[in-house]
């Protein structure tokens, strides 16, 4: 299932790529994410839960980085599979960070999600919807962080 969303934020694009580049950064703002051990420049062994009406599914796999400073763009894989037959779920997300012409930035995202087991059943309105809400309470975080940053940096 392909998902794309995107958002623009009132910070310089070299303050949210400092953030959406840094693995550990980026797992501590996204609900349910988790980084637990680096096992080599690029990958990283973690889980994600996510939490759809009920149900709650969490997922134990590996991430990787592939990042493109000049472009301020990454490109994220992530396996999982899940626990008590929960299923598999895998990730390929496209990511970049665009300066606006105000100061702010533009994040945009572009994922390839194919999941098994009890999400699959529920289907991809279920899925969009709850990818949604997660891109929401991210943002937040995100805003939160940033601005946080600012108020250090002018202390």
């Amino acid at each position: 299932m392909k998902i794309e969303e995107g958002f623009t934020i009132d910070a310089p694009a070299a303050d949210v790529w400092a953030i959406l580049s840094d693995p550990r950064q980026l797992s501590e703002l996204l609900p349910g994410a988790e980084i637990r051990e680096q096992i080599d420049d690029t990958t990283y062994e973690g889980g994600m839960t996510v939490k759809v009406g009920p149900l709650v599914a969490a997922y134990t796999g590996t991430v990787s980085f592939v990042l493109n400073e000049d472009e301020l763009s990454a490109v994220v894989r992530a396996r999982g599979q899940g626990k008590a037959g929960m299923g598999t779920a895998e990730m390929t997300m496209n990511s970049r960070v665009a300066a606006l012409p105000d100061g702010g930035s533009e994040v945009t995202m572009d994922s390839d999600v194919t999941v098994s087991g009890i999400l699959a059943q529920l289907g991809r309105g279920m899925t969009q919807v709850v990818s949604k809400r997660m891109l929401q309470e991210f943002v937040g975080r995100l805003t939160s962080a940033l601005t946080d940053q600012a108020k250090e940096a002018e202390a």
